[in-house]
């Protein structure tokens, strides 16, 4: 039994040689990492770890590359050799798939080798198109036992981990108890393996209450169990090993029954034990001469007996699946077994959903089921209303349901009239009802008349109705004028109608010029209209002076410009010196409108192409100071209100020395002239030489980007949204999900990738309004301070990383132990205890 080996505790083989191309993260014979070289087409490599002699193992362990993950080969063997001239193969795998860990452990029967090879395929592609293979760390181990369970626990000093941590000062005890009552201690070893020696620690202590009556026994499918020892009446030393020794047998399951504890001074129960060990032969195969007989072969993933099993997930004929495969194992959200299981709340295709789930849980007001119950008279939106509100009680006068009931007569509002109400019956002309008939002939204000009531009646000449005719041509009060009255008929020279018409040049009080009247006609000389004018020169009393007399023309002679004054018609250039004008008058300019000439000293105006006025300088064309405005450019219709060009320089200069150099929209209070919502407008690259600071507190604090919606989606500022079909985004529906592109809002600081049609065409100024949102598309933010809809179950702080919510479009705070690389989206800037509200968060990524 000299070949016996610890098998019961954890042991990582050190590689005295690691061959392998690449590049290798090594320490102190353990390899950490190990990353292949980049090759041009697909291939195998290998990998070969060598020990300092012939180890035993039962155990490898393989772990994802930190940084490569998606480059674990999928297809690849395990080999062992004592010389590294003949290989046995000793596990394969195929299509291997373990994105949902971060490593992967195989357990198989104790064997002895000096070298191990890992030997794969490379045929995973990078995004330039090259192969490359990567993983973490590759472990050779002795697996230990992988599983302790106990029927119960002393205390957290006293428990199960105990037995195998190699510490003699505390062990595992089981409660105590009144009565007798069996306990026992159930191992897992992970995988099959020739156990020939048991040991056992009692506590070193005076009372070791170590078990006095046990039994050991063992399975290698944890179904049927085999006797293997049995102790009655046990006594056992302090601080003693004792061991139990057998033919090598075939164990992975390994059973201690103990039917009677030690007695305690208090006549309790209770049984202690403080290590347990367990040695076993490796796989003799090899071996020629073998002095000990062998048990019935068993199947193993290395040796077939009766048949061979499966290495764990391994899809492959004519093996068989063993009970521990991990497809067969419990579901648990993190891995799959025969279903991957869905988290609670979470809405992810191919998942299944746990009976736990909330979502299927009994709906209360505080936790939501399939729906959340609101609370007695909660109008809180996405609540159901429970049959137990009291807005779906009848309704009375003293209390309301639905609606709250009027009492008799009442008119407070938000009170519904009952159908008892008085005000609802027959009305009469002594009882109200909706109203209150009035007596014939009434005139009570408050009381409607009725049908009946003679002034309803047709009017007459004699008796009124609701007013009296009034005979033809009477002039009396209240009668109104009937329509075949004379004085609505159509007038004439001889007969009156609403006027009587004058004749012709006829002069008379009380009659009304007719249009053709000889007075109204155009004047001359020999015949007059409204007025008679005079010939040229003359000057006679009652007649208008015609335009072209020649009273009326300029009768002096030309002077030069030293004169004190000058002919109104001149050239330009005959002015010596400068010329000053000082007027006092004009108003001040208030709206967009062409100014009269009189507004200003000097009127300049062209009814042709050119301007009207034109300054020429050998430094500046035109200079102007004022205290409002220096020059003042008013542009109508579709013209600008100022133009500058240059060949070479700058189209226009703008400086000021204590304030803006330009200021573009918003009002000119000075003036009065409002602008349109748009203020500035770049048709070329623009540069800015310092920083530029938007200040609107109304915009989000952001950039912001516009994308076009798939059909279907409602999506509201402040939602999370994430990539949809190409070109397209959706509302986030996925927990954690690894696309989110943004959070949308209304406004931003910055806006990128606007429609074509977003902001208007300047030549046409009618479409100058708020710019609106394009159709079918929504403004998302992907950098910067944003509102985002959050959800918090157990609290968010500033500073707390954030990803998408299983409920639409929401955030939720990080969870560490379900991190997913890549569902980071923002960071909290704000803090929310509970419920869901709008949180400022900086956007981020990864």
């Amino acid at each position: 039994m000299s070949s016996l080996l610890k098998i019961s505790h954890p042991e990582t083989l050190l590689f005295a040689q690691w061959q392998a191309p690449g590049s290798t993260d090594e320490s102190g014979g353990r390899i950490l990492s190990w990353q292949g070289p980049v090759m041009e087409s697909p291939g195998l490599l290998a990998c070969v770890g060598t020990f300092d002699t012939i180890r035993s193992f039962n155990s490898i362990k393989l772990k994802f590359h930190s940084h490569l993950k998606e480059f674990l080969p999928n297809t690849f063997r395990f080999e062992i050799s004592n010389d590294g001239v003949v290989w046995e193969p000793i596990l394969h795998e195929a299509n291997f798939h373990g994105s949902w860990m971060d490593e992967a452990i195989w357990h198989f029967s104790l064997i002895s080798a000096r070298m191990i090879k890992f030997l794969f395929l490379v045929d995973r592609q990078d995004s330039s198109g090259h192969y490359l293979a990567a993983f973490g760390e590759f472990a050779v181990m002795v697996s230990g036992i992988v599983q302790v369970d106990v029927s119960s626990e002393l205390d957290r000093l006293w428990v199960k981990d105990n037995l195998v941590d190699q510490r003699k000062d505390y062990g595992w005890s089981s409660a105590l108890r009144l009565k007798k009552q069996p306990e026992f201690i159930h191992l897992d070893l992970g995988s099959i393996n020739r156990v020939g020696e048991i040991r056992l620690l009692s506590k070193n202590d005076r009372e070791t209450f170590f078990p006095e009556a046990f039994r050991l026994s063992y399975s290698e499918d944890n179904i049927t169990y085999h006797h293997l020892i049995e102790e009655t009446g046990f006594m056992a030393e302090p601080g003693t090993w004792y061991k139990w020794r057998f033919l090598p047998t075939n164990i992975r399951f390994l059973r201690i029954d103990i039917t009677e504890g030690a007695k305690t001074r208090e006549g309790k129960y209770v049984s202690q034990i403080i290590e347990v060990e367990l040695y076993a032969v490796p796989d003799l195969v090899d071996k020629t001469e073998k002095s000990l007989p062998e048990p019935i072969p068993y199947a193993s993933v290395l040796r077939s007996g009766i048949m061979r099993f499966a290495v764990d997930g391994e899809v492959k004929e004519g093996v068989a699946v063993q009970a521990s495969d991990r497809r067969l194992r419990d579901s648990t959200t993190e891995a799959r077994g025969i279903v991957e299981l869905a988290s609670d709340g979470e809405d992810s295709p191919g998942v299944a959903v746990q009976g736990s789930d909330r979502r299927l849980k009994y709906a209360t007001e505080d936790l939501p089921g399939i729906v959340r119950l609101a609370r007695d008279g909660e109008t809180r939106t996405g609540h159901a209303v429970q049959g137990s509100d009291r807005r779906l009680r009848l309704a009375s006068e003293e209390e309301a349901g639905l609606v709250e009931l009027a009492a008799d007569g009442e008119n407070r509002p938000g009170v519904v009239v009952q159908g008892s109400d008085s005000r609802l019956r027959y009305a009469t002309e002594k009882a109200h009802g909706i109203v209150k008939l009035a007596a014939i002939g009434a005139s009570n204000p408050g009381e409607s008349v009725q049908a009946n009531d003679p002034r309803l009646r047709d009017a007459t000449e004699e008796a009124k109705g609701i007013v009296r005719l009034a005979r033809s041509g009477e002039a009396a009060g209240d009668a109104a004028v009937q329509g075949d009255d004379p004085r609505l008929r159509a007038a004439s020279t001889e007969n009156l109608g609403i006027v009587e018409l004058a004749r012709d040049g006829e002069v008379k009080e009380g009659a009304v010029v007719q249009s053709h009247d000889k007075r109204l006609h155009p004047a001359t000389e020999s015949s007059p209209g409204i007025m008679e004018f005079c010939a040229p020169g003359n000057s006679i009393a009652g007649r208008a002076v015609q335009g072209h007399d020649p009273r009326l023309s300029d009768a002096r002679d030309p002077k030069p410009h030293n004169h004190d004054y000058a002919p109104r018609v001149h050239n330009h250039s005959d002015h010596e010196g400068s010329l000053h004008i000082r007027v006092e008058g004009g108003t001040a300019i208030k709206k967009i409108v062409s100014p009269p000439p009189s507004n200003a000293p000097v009127t300049g105006q062209s009814t042709g192409a050119g301007s009207g006025i034109l300054g020429i300088g050998e430094r500046d064309g035109v200079a102007g100071a004022g205290k409002s405005a220096g020059v003042l450019g008013l542009g109508l219709t579709q013209g600008a209100g100022v133009i500058g060009a240059a060949q070479n320089g700058s189209g226009g200069w703008f400086v000021s020395e204590r304030g803006y150099g330009l200021v573009a929209g918003g009002m000119a209070a000075s003036h009065d002239i409002h602008s349109s919502p748009y203020a500035l407008l770049s048709r070329g690259l623009s540069g800015f030489l310092d920083s530029m600071v938007v200040a609107n507190p109304e915009l989000e604090a952001c950039i912001a980007v516009y994308f076009p919606v798939e059909s279907g989606d409602v999506i509201s500022p402040g939602d999370l949204v994430s990539s949809g079909k190409p070109g397209h985004v959706k509302k986030c529906k996925t927990a954690q999900d690894t696309a989110v592109v943004g959070v949308v809002v209304n406004r931003a600081a910055v806006v990128l990738g606007a429609p074509g049609n977003y902001l208007p065409d300047p030549a046409k100024p009618d479409g100058f309004s708020d710019p609106q949102t394009p159709k079918g598309h929504v403004l998302v933010a992907v950098s910067g301070i944003v509102s985002i809809r959050t959800v918090a179950q157990s609290g968010i702080r500033p500073g707390d990383l954030l990803v998408a919510s299983s409920q639409a479009g929401k955030a939720e705070k990080w969870q560490s132990d379900k991190a997913k690389p890549g569902s980071l989206v923002a960071r909290s800037l704000e803090e929310l205890s509970k419920g869901e509200g709008l949180l400022r968060c900086l956007l981020v990524s990864g």
